[in-house]
């Protein structure tokens, strides 16, 4: 019995909305940083389980690109996997995920990049996804160096995408 509370408190908590939404108001359901200094994130996989905080999170990202033309949305490995796809949904378009190297079984154009904490690492996308001229919107949880960004800029952009 004490287990079914639990799950019945987070199912509350996980489907609960506040009587008024606020833009951001989703951005209480991330967890905080438990893991000290060196984490200087939050966790938002609590926001994802939530259906609304996901919706009104993707249309609040999405309201600076109003009316610009994308063709896909591209996420990046891994956590950029979630934000891509629930925008490439609700813009209606494709998903198209960059990886970190070895992980597709498909021909693949590769870049090395520095990421956040200072490592040399490489990341790599399919070669038949991107036709020229094809304008890619780029979905990452967090960009703290811009390095990843970068990286997966050039790969978009060696394809002959924007």
């Amino acid at each position: 019995a004490q287990c079914l509370q639990c799950l019945l408190s987070l199912c509350m908590d996980l489907c609960h909305l506040p009587a008024t939404r606020e833009k951001g108001w989703y951005l209480s359901l991330m967890a905080p940083n438990v893991k000290g200094p060196n984490y200087a994130w939050l966790d938002p996989s609590r926001l994802y389980c939530h259906p609304q905080a996901l919706q009104d999170c993707v249309t609040d990202l999405l309201q600076p690109f109003q009316g610009d033309p994308i063709d896909m949305v591209a996420g990046i490995d891994a956590m950029g996997f979630i934000l891509g796809a629930a925008t490439a949904a609700t813009l209606q378009k494709g998903f198209l995920a960059i990886r970190k190297a070895g992980h597709l079984c498909v021909q693949t154009v590769s870049q090395p990049y520095t990421d956040y904490s200072g490592r040399e690492k490489v990341m790599e996308v399919r070669t038949d996804a991107i036709s020229p001229g094809l304008r890619i919107l780029l979905v990452d949880q967090w960009v703290e160096t811009g390095g990843t960004m970068r990286a997966a800029i050039q790969l978009v952009e060696q394809l002959g995408g924007a």
